[in-house]
């Protein structure tokens, strides 16, 4: 199995228990160069919370996919 296939199982284990292997938290795992090396990196707050996830699928199930990315560059603009 490749590196990157064992580190998807682990964090599929560590999903499942809640809890990291190191010490107690939230952590995201980057990998910038394609899957060669992995990092875990905290993160103290959630990505988003429930309401604004809610939010954000109603915008998608709403508006058009154009619309919505010509919001995003306006407000990019800004």
């Amino acid at each position: 199995m490749s590196d990157s296939i064992k580190k998807w199982h682990e964090m599929q284990e560590e999903k499942e228990s809640k809890t990291s292997s190191t010490s107690p938290g939230t952590f995201i795992y980057e990998s910038p160069d394609g899957g060669k090396t992995v990092k875990k990196r905290a993160i103290e707050q959630p990505i988003m919370d429930s309401d604004k996830k809610k939010q954000a699928y109603r915008l998608l199930c709403e508006y058009d996919e154009e619309v919505i990315k010509l919001a995003y560059k306006i407000l990019n603009a800004v």
